[in-house]
Protein backbone atom coordinates (compact mmCIF):
# COMPACT_ATOMS: atom_id res chain seq x y z
CA UNK A 1 0.00 0.00 0.00
CA UNK A 2 1.56 3.53 -1.12
CA UNK A 3 1.99 5.73 2.14
CA UNK A 4 -0.74 8.61 2.14
CA UNK A 5 -0.51 11.67 3.47
CA UNK A 6 -3.77 13.57 5.68
CA UNK A 7 -3.89 16.93 6.27
CA UNK A 8 -6.44 18.81 8.36
CA UNK A 9 -5.82 23.04 7.42
CA UNK A 10 -7.32 25.18 9.88
CA UNK A 11 -7.52 28.77 10.73
CA UNK A 12 -5.37 28.17 13.89
CA UNK A 13 -3.53 25.10 14.22
CA UNK A 14 -3.01 22.77 10.84
CA UNK A 15 -1.52 19.27 10.81
CA UNK A 16 -0.64 16.45 8.96
CA UNK A 17 -0.08 12.83 9.06
CA UNK A 18 1.73 10.09 7.41
CA UNK A 19 0.05 6.69 7.15
CA UNK A 20 0.76 3.57 5.35
CA UNK A 21 -1.29 0.34 6.11
CA UNK A 22 -3.14 1.94 9.17
CA UNK A 23 0.53 3.04 10.91
CA UNK A 24 1.28 6.56 11.48
CA UNK A 25 4.71 6.95 10.52
CA UNK A 26 4.96 10.81 11.02
CA UNK A 27 3.27 13.94 12.17
CA UNK A 28 3.81 17.57 11.33
CA UNK A 29 1.76 20.66 12.64
CA UNK A 30 1.98 24.24 12.25
CA UNK A 31 0.02 27.41 12.30
CA UNK A 32 0.68 28.59 8.58
CA UNK A 33 -1.14 26.12 6.52
CA UNK A 34 1.25 26.92 3.67
CA UNK A 35 4.15 26.43 5.04
CA UNK A 36 2.98 23.14 6.41
CA UNK A 37 1.53 22.21 2.89
CA UNK A 38 5.40 22.68 1.07
CA UNK A 39 6.74 20.63 3.71
CA UNK A 40 4.67 17.86 3.30
CA UNK A 41 5.31 18.41 -0.93
CA UNK A 42 9.19 18.05 -0.19
CA UNK A 43 8.55 14.44 0.92
CA UNK A 44 7.74 13.41 -2.09
CA UNK A 45 4.76 11.45 -1.03
CA UNK A 46 2.83 9.71 -4.06
CA UNK A 47 -1.30 10.32 -2.00
CA UNK A 48 -2.21 13.56 -0.14
CA UNK A 49 -5.64 13.91 1.10
CA UNK A 50 -6.97 17.97 2.21
CA UNK A 51 -9.85 18.65 4.70
CA UNK A 52 -10.54 22.25 4.32
CA UNK A 53 -13.74 22.29 6.03
CA UNK A 54 -12.96 23.89 9.43
CA UNK A 55 -11.39 26.44 7.08
CA UNK A 56 -15.06 26.52 5.07
CA UNK A 57 -16.99 27.07 8.03
CA UNK A 58 -14.75 29.53 9.65
CA UNK A 59 -15.84 31.53 6.67
CA UNK A 60 -19.56 30.73 6.80
CA UNK A 61 -19.54 31.66 10.69
CA UNK A 62 -17.11 34.12 10.73
CA UNK A 63 -15.82 35.72 8.06
CA UNK A 64 -18.87 35.81 6.15
CA UNK A 65 -17.79 39.12 4.68
CA UNK A 66 -15.55 37.49 2.36
CA UNK A 67 -17.47 35.14 0.89
CA UNK A 68 -19.61 35.96 -2.27
CA UNK A 69 -22.81 38.16 -2.21
CA UNK A 70 -25.40 35.46 -3.31
CA UNK A 71 -28.73 36.03 -5.55
CA UNK A 72 -31.31 33.37 -4.69
CA UNK A 73 -33.89 32.04 -7.35
CA UNK A 74 -36.30 30.00 -6.33
CA UNK A 75 -39.10 28.30 -9.26
CA UNK A 76 -42.21 27.70 -7.79
CA UNK A 77 -45.28 27.51 -8.65
CA UNK A 78 -46.06 31.31 -6.59
CA UNK A 79 -44.18 32.97 -4.16
CA UNK A 80 -44.55 33.28 -0.82
CA UNK A 81 -46.70 35.28 0.64
CA UNK A 82 -45.69 35.82 3.79
CA UNK A 83 -42.46 37.01 4.44
CA UNK A 84 -41.25 34.53 7.16
CA UNK A 85 -41.60 32.00 4.45
CA UNK A 86 -39.78 34.50 1.98
CA UNK A 87 -37.01 33.42 3.60
CA UNK A 88 -34.73 30.47 5.17
CA UNK A 89 -35.18 29.32 8.75
CA UNK A 90 -31.95 28.74 9.30
CA UNK A 91 -30.32 32.70 9.83
CA UNK A 92 -26.68 30.96 9.37
CA UNK A 93 -28.16 30.76 5.63
CA UNK A 94 -30.49 33.45 5.18
CA UNK A 95 -27.87 36.17 6.24
CA UNK A 96 -25.58 34.89 3.06
CA UNK A 97 -28.64 36.17 0.75
CA UNK A 98 -28.51 39.64 -0.84
CA UNK A 99 -31.63 39.38 -2.83
CA UNK A 100 -34.37 36.60 -3.61
CA UNK A 101 -36.27 36.16 -7.01
CA UNK A 102 -38.97 33.35 -7.56
CA UNK A 103 -39.77 32.56 -11.01
CA UNK A 104 -42.90 30.72 -11.41
CA UNK A 105 -43.05 27.30 -12.69
CA UNK A 106 -41.78 23.65 -10.63
CA UNK A 107 -42.26 20.05 -10.89
CA UNK A 108 -43.98 17.64 -7.99
CA UNK A 109 -41.61 14.55 -6.48
CA UNK A 110 -42.42 12.61 -9.85
CA UNK A 111 -40.80 15.04 -12.30
CA UNK A 112 -44.57 16.21 -13.27
CA UNK A 113 -44.61 20.01 -14.05
CA UNK A 114 -46.44 21.58 -11.68
CA UNK A 115 -46.84 25.18 -13.56
CA UNK A 116 -44.96 26.01 -17.25
CA UNK A 117 -42.23 28.26 -16.52
CA UNK A 118 -42.87 32.23 -16.72
CA UNK A 119 -39.99 33.22 -19.59
CA UNK A 120 -41.34 36.67 -18.81
CA UNK A 121 -40.41 36.87 -15.85
CA UNK A 122 -37.30 35.01 -16.12
CA UNK A 123 -36.08 37.13 -18.39
CA UNK A 124 -36.87 40.23 -15.95
CA UNK A 125 -35.14 38.49 -13.15
CA UNK A 126 -31.89 38.13 -15.39
CA UNK A 127 -31.60 41.70 -16.37
CA UNK A 128 -32.08 42.73 -12.60
CA UNK A 129 -29.43 40.70 -11.42
CA UNK A 130 -27.53 41.51 -14.93
CA UNK A 131 -28.24 45.26 -13.31
CA UNK A 132 -26.80 44.22 -9.97
CA UNK A 133 -22.94 43.39 -8.62
CA UNK A 134 -24.34 40.15 -7.56
CA UNK A 135 -22.34 37.33 -9.32
CA UNK A 136 -22.81 34.31 -7.46
CA UNK A 137 -26.70 32.94 -8.13
CA UNK A 138 -28.09 29.73 -6.09
CA UNK A 139 -31.24 28.22 -7.95
CA UNK A 140 -33.75 25.73 -6.31
CA UNK A 141 -36.48 24.13 -8.60
CA UNK A 142 -39.59 22.23 -6.78
CA UNK A 143 -39.22 18.70 -7.93
CA UNK A 144 -35.09 19.44 -9.61
CA UNK A 145 -34.41 15.96 -8.16
CA UNK A 146 -36.84 13.83 -10.40
CA UNK A 147 -37.15 16.52 -13.27
CA UNK A 148 -33.96 19.62 -13.45
CA UNK A 149 -35.48 20.94 -16.87
CA UNK A 150 -36.75 24.45 -15.26
CA UNK A 151 -32.76 24.99 -13.17
CA UNK A 152 -31.54 23.81 -15.87
CA UNK A 153 -33.61 26.45 -18.06
CA UNK A 154 -33.26 29.60 -15.80
CA UNK A 155 -29.13 28.15 -15.29
CA UNK A 156 -28.79 28.57 -19.35
CA UNK A 157 -30.51 32.03 -19.06
CA UNK A 158 -28.58 33.24 -16.20
CA UNK A 159 -25.07 32.52 -18.49
CA UNK A 160 -26.16 33.93 -21.73
CA UNK A 161 -26.95 36.97 -19.84
CA UNK A 162 -23.99 36.84 -17.78
CA UNK A 163 -21.03 35.00 -18.79
CA UNK A 164 -18.97 35.57 -15.70
CA UNK A 165 -21.70 34.53 -13.49
CA UNK A 166 -21.19 31.44 -11.06
CA UNK A 167 -24.44 29.50 -11.55
CA UNK A 168 -25.11 26.62 -8.35
CA UNK A 169 -27.77 24.48 -9.12
CA UNK A 170 -29.65 22.02 -6.92
CA UNK A 171 -30.42 19.39 -8.84
CA UNK A 172 -26.35 18.62 -8.66
CA UNK A 173 -26.56 17.29 -4.92
CA UNK A 174 -29.95 15.64 -5.46
CA UNK A 175 -31.29 14.97 -2.02
CA UNK A 176 -34.98 16.12 -0.17
CA UNK A 177 -36.58 18.88 0.83
CA UNK A 178 -36.87 22.52 0.01
CA UNK A 179 -34.93 24.11 2.66
CA UNK A 180 -32.23 21.85 2.89
CA UNK A 181 -31.61 22.38 -0.97
CA UNK A 182 -31.55 25.82 -0.78
CA UNK A 183 -29.30 25.89 2.05
CA UNK A 184 -27.28 23.72 0.45
CA UNK A 185 -26.97 25.30 -2.96
CA UNK A 186 -26.83 28.78 -0.79
CA UNK A 187 -23.93 27.47 0.40
CA UNK A 188 -21.87 26.85 -2.58
CA UNK A 189 -22.49 29.41 -3.95
CA UNK A 190 -21.61 31.77 -1.57
CA UNK A 191 -18.20 29.69 -1.08
CA UNK A 192 -17.39 29.66 -4.83
CA UNK A 193 -14.90 32.65 -4.29
CA UNK A 194 -13.40 31.39 -0.88
CA UNK A 195 -13.19 27.70 -2.06
CA UNK A 196 -11.58 28.47 -5.01
CA UNK A 197 -8.85 30.72 -2.96
CA UNK A 198 -8.65 27.78 -0.71
CA UNK A 199 -7.80 25.49 -3.42
CA UNK A 200 -5.23 27.59 -5.04
CA UNK A 201 -3.38 28.24 -1.73
CA UNK A 202 -3.56 23.99 -1.67
CA UNK A 203 -2.29 24.03 -5.20
CA UNK A 204 0.69 26.69 -4.58
CA UNK A 205 1.43 24.86 -1.02
CA UNK A 206 1.28 20.78 -2.54
CA UNK A 207 4.01 22.32 -5.68
CA UNK A 208 2.51 19.43 -8.38
CA UNK A 209 1.81 16.86 -5.66
CA UNK A 210 -1.06 15.14 -6.75
CA UNK A 211 -4.28 15.61 -3.80
CA UNK A 212 -6.97 15.32 -3.45
CA UNK A 213 -10.29 17.20 -0.74
CA UNK A 214 -12.03 15.45 2.08
CA UNK A 215 -15.56 16.30 1.74
CA UNK A 216 -18.26 15.06 4.43
CA UNK A 217 -19.18 11.72 3.51
CA UNK A 218 -15.63 10.69 4.64
CA UNK A 219 -14.33 10.44 1.45
CA UNK A 220 -12.78 12.73 -1.07
CA UNK A 221 -13.53 14.75 -4.20
CA UNK A 222 -10.51 16.11 -7.00
CA UNK A 223 -9.66 19.48 -7.01
CA UNK A 224 -11.37 20.33 -10.12
CA UNK A 225 -14.95 19.24 -8.74
CA UNK A 226 -14.45 21.21 -5.53
CA UNK A 227 -13.75 23.86 -6.93
CA UNK A 228 -17.57 23.79 -8.86
CA UNK A 229 -18.54 22.34 -5.84
CA UNK A 230 -17.00 23.93 -2.58
CA UNK A 231 -20.16 22.46 -0.10
CA UNK A 232 -18.69 19.16 -0.53
CA UNK A 233 -16.29 19.96 2.21
CA UNK A 234 -18.22 21.02 4.38
CA UNK A 235 -18.02 18.79 7.60
CA UNK A 236 -16.25 16.42 6.73
CA UNK A 237 -13.59 16.42 9.48
CA UNK A 238 -16.36 14.97 11.76
CA UNK A 239 -16.34 11.60 8.94
CA UNK A 240 -12.59 11.87 9.23
CA UNK A 241 -12.14 11.51 12.78
CA UNK A 242 -14.85 8.15 13.07
CA UNK A 243 -12.66 6.83 10.57
CA UNK A 244 -9.46 8.15 12.03
CA UNK A 245 -10.22 6.85 15.30
CA UNK A 246 -11.34 3.38 13.63
CA UNK A 247 -8.38 2.91 11.69
CA UNK A 248 -5.90 3.33 14.82
CA UNK A 249 -7.87 1.11 16.54
CA UNK A 250 -7.91 -1.86 13.81
CA UNK A 251 -11.66 -1.97 13.80
CA UNK A 252 -13.66 -2.44 10.95
CA UNK A 253 -16.86 -1.84 12.21
CA UNK A 254 -17.55 -0.05 16.14
CA UNK A 255 -18.71 3.00 17.79
CA UNK A 256 -16.56 5.97 18.09
CA UNK A 257 -17.06 8.19 21.14
CA UNK A 258 -15.56 11.69 20.37
CA UNK A 259 -14.60 13.72 23.60
CA UNK A 260 -15.96 16.97 22.25
CA UNK A 261 -16.99 20.03 24.24
CA UNK A 262 -19.69 20.73 25.75
CA UNK A 263 -20.40 17.06 25.68
CA UNK A 264 -18.85 14.07 24.22
CA UNK A 265 -20.33 12.86 20.63
CA UNK A 266 -20.82 8.95 19.34
CA UNK A 267 -20.70 7.87 15.89
CA UNK A 268 -20.82 4.63 14.04
CA UNK A 269 -17.95 3.33 11.61
CA UNK A 270 -18.83 0.55 9.10
CA UNK A 271 -16.60 -1.49 6.71
CA UNK A 272 -14.09 1.25 8.08
CA UNK A 273 -16.62 4.47 6.75
CA UNK A 274 -18.28 6.94 9.00
CA UNK A 275 -22.11 6.42 9.26
CA UNK A 276 -23.16 9.42 7.43
CA UNK A 277 -26.88 10.98 6.54
CA UNK A 278 -27.94 13.81 5.23
CA UNK A 279 -29.01 16.08 8.09
CA UNK A 280 -27.99 19.14 10.28
CA UNK A 281 -24.59 20.00 10.31
CA UNK A 282 -23.89 20.83 13.63
CA UNK A 283 -21.06 23.28 13.47
CA UNK A 284 -23.19 25.43 11.20
CA UNK A 285 -26.83 24.72 12.69
CA UNK A 286 -28.39 24.29 9.28
CA UNK A 287 -29.73 20.81 7.49
CA UNK A 288 -28.32 20.28 3.98
CA UNK A 289 -28.62 17.59 1.30
CA UNK A 290 -24.77 16.42 1.23
CA UNK A 291 -24.39 13.69 3.88
CA UNK A 292 -22.27 14.48 6.95
CA UNK A 293 -21.62 12.13 9.53
CA UNK A 294 -24.72 11.09 12.03
CA UNK A 295 -23.75 11.74 15.36
CA UNK A 296 -25.63 11.54 18.67
CA UNK A 297 -24.77 12.84 22.86
CA UNK A 298 -23.18 10.23 23.77
CA UNK A 299 -25.53 9.63 26.56
CA UNK A 300 -28.50 9.48 24.24
CA UNK A 301 -26.63 6.58 22.15
CA UNK A 302 -28.24 3.28 22.00
CA UNK A 303 -27.00 -0.15 23.52
CA UNK A 304 -25.00 -1.76 20.78
CA UNK A 305 -23.18 -5.15 20.55
CA UNK A 306 -19.96 -3.43 18.13
CA UNK A 307 -17.39 -2.73 19.72
CA UNK A 308 -16.66 1.17 21.26
CA UNK A 309 -13.87 2.39 20.61
CA UNK A 310 -12.77 5.79 22.87
CA UNK A 311 -10.82 8.14 20.48
CA UNK A 312 -7.95 9.04 22.82
CA UNK A 313 -5.68 11.13 19.78
CA UNK A 314 -5.91 14.65 19.55
CA UNK A 315 -8.88 15.68 17.16
CA UNK A 316 -6.81 17.28 14.06
CA UNK A 317 -4.52 13.48 14.16
CA UNK A 318 -7.61 11.78 13.70
CA UNK A 319 -8.88 14.36 10.97
CA UNK A 320 -5.46 13.35 9.25
CA UNK A 321 -5.88 9.78 9.99
CA UNK A 322 -9.35 9.48 8.44
CA UNK A 323 -8.42 11.34 5.61
CA UNK A 324 -5.44 9.35 4.65
CA UNK A 325 -7.26 6.52 4.92
CA UNK A 326 -10.26 7.36 3.15
CA UNK A 327 -11.51 6.31 -0.57
CA UNK A 328 -13.13 7.61 -3.33
CA UNK A 329 -17.15 7.39 -2.99
CA UNK A 330 -20.51 8.46 -4.32
CA UNK A 331 -23.74 8.69 -2.86
CA UNK A 332 -27.40 9.11 -4.58
CA UNK A 333 -30.77 10.23 -2.77
CA UNK A 334 -33.69 9.58 -5.00
CA UNK A 335 -37.43 9.41 -4.82
CA UNK A 336 -38.96 6.51 -7.38
CA UNK A 337 -42.41 5.19 -7.57
CA UNK A 338 -42.58 1.25 -7.86
CA UNK A 339 -45.66 -0.82 -8.79
CA UNK A 340 -43.86 -4.52 -8.59
CA UNK A 341 -40.81 -6.14 -6.63
CA UNK A 342 -39.11 -6.61 -10.14
CA UNK A 343 -39.21 -3.22 -10.56
CA UNK A 344 -37.50 -2.52 -7.27
CA UNK A 345 -35.23 -4.28 -8.07
CA UNK A 346 -34.53 -2.32 -11.72
CA UNK A 347 -34.24 0.45 -9.64
CA UNK A 348 -31.87 -0.53 -7.02
CA UNK A 349 -29.87 -1.73 -10.19
CA UNK A 350 -29.78 1.31 -12.09
CA UNK A 351 -28.85 3.24 -9.00
CA UNK A 352 -25.76 1.19 -8.52
CA UNK A 353 -24.80 1.56 -11.72
CA UNK A 354 -24.86 5.35 -12.12
CA UNK A 355 -23.38 5.50 -8.24
CA UNK A 356 -20.62 3.17 -9.46
CA UNK A 357 -19.72 5.76 -12.17
CA UNK A 358 -19.60 8.55 -10.25
CA UNK A 359 -17.43 7.14 -8.18
CA UNK A 360 -14.95 5.97 -10.68
CA UNK A 361 -15.14 9.44 -11.82
CA UNK A 362 -13.96 10.69 -8.73
CA UNK A 363 -10.99 8.11 -8.35
CA UNK A 364 -12.02 4.77 -8.09
CA UNK A 365 -9.41 2.03 -9.87
CA UNK A 366 -12.30 0.70 -12.78
CA UNK A 367 -14.26 -2.48 -11.15
CA UNK A 368 -13.62 -1.72 -7.76
CA UNK A 369 -16.00 -0.06 -7.07
CA UNK A 370 -18.91 -1.60 -4.69
CA UNK A 371 -22.26 -0.77 -2.65
CA UNK A 372 -21.52 -0.16 1.39
CA UNK A 373 -25.12 0.93 1.94
CA UNK A 374 -27.91 0.81 0.21
CA UNK A 375 -31.98 1.03 1.71
CA UNK A 376 -35.34 1.90 0.38
CA UNK A 377 -38.14 3.01 2.33
CA UNK A 378 -41.55 3.88 1.90
CA UNK A 379 -42.02 7.59 1.36
CA UNK A 380 -44.86 8.94 4.19
CA UNK A 381 -47.97 10.24 3.29
CA UNK A 382 -47.49 9.70 -0.19
CA UNK A 383 -49.16 7.49 -2.77
CA UNK A 384 -48.97 3.69 -2.61
CA UNK A 385 -45.36 2.87 -4.18
CA UNK A 386 -43.36 5.96 -3.18
CA UNK A 387 -40.25 5.11 -2.13
CA UNK A 388 -36.77 6.92 -1.39
CA UNK A 389 -33.46 5.04 -2.56
CA UNK A 390 -30.19 5.60 -0.84
CA UNK A 391 -26.85 4.10 -2.42
CA UNK A 392 -23.55 4.46 -0.96
CA UNK A 393 -20.62 2.96 -3.14
CA UNK A 394 -16.71 2.95 -2.40
CA UNK A 395 -14.16 2.15 -4.41
CA UNK A 396 -10.36 1.71 -4.31
CA UNK A 397 -8.09 5.05 -5.37
CA UNK A 398 -6.36 4.33 -8.16
CA UNK A 399 -2.53 4.14 -8.21
CA UNK A 400 -0.76 7.56 -9.44
CA UNK A 401 0.21 7.00 -13.04
CA UNK A 402 -1.50 3.94 -13.57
Amino acid sequence: MAVTIGVSLGPGRSSAVTVQDGTVLGQLAGSDPAKLLAEVARTGSAGLVIDVSRLLADHVLHRHEELSPVAMIRVLPRAATDPALGRHPDDVVERLVTRRYTVPGGHDLFGRELRPIDRGALRAVCQEIQDSPARDIAVVASGSPAQPRHEREVADALQAAMPDARISVAYEFGGQGLAAREATVVLNAALSGAGGRILDACERGARGTPFQIARGDGGWVSPSRFRTLPVLGIGAADALQLQGAASLAGAEDCRVLLDRVPEPMVGDVRNGLAAVRPQTVAELGTVLVVPTAALTRAGASRASDIALVTAERPADELTCVGAAVSRPMAWLDEIAFIESTAELEGIRRDAHARATAIATANGATPGSADVVEMSTVAVPYSPSGTVRVRVRVAGVAEEPGA
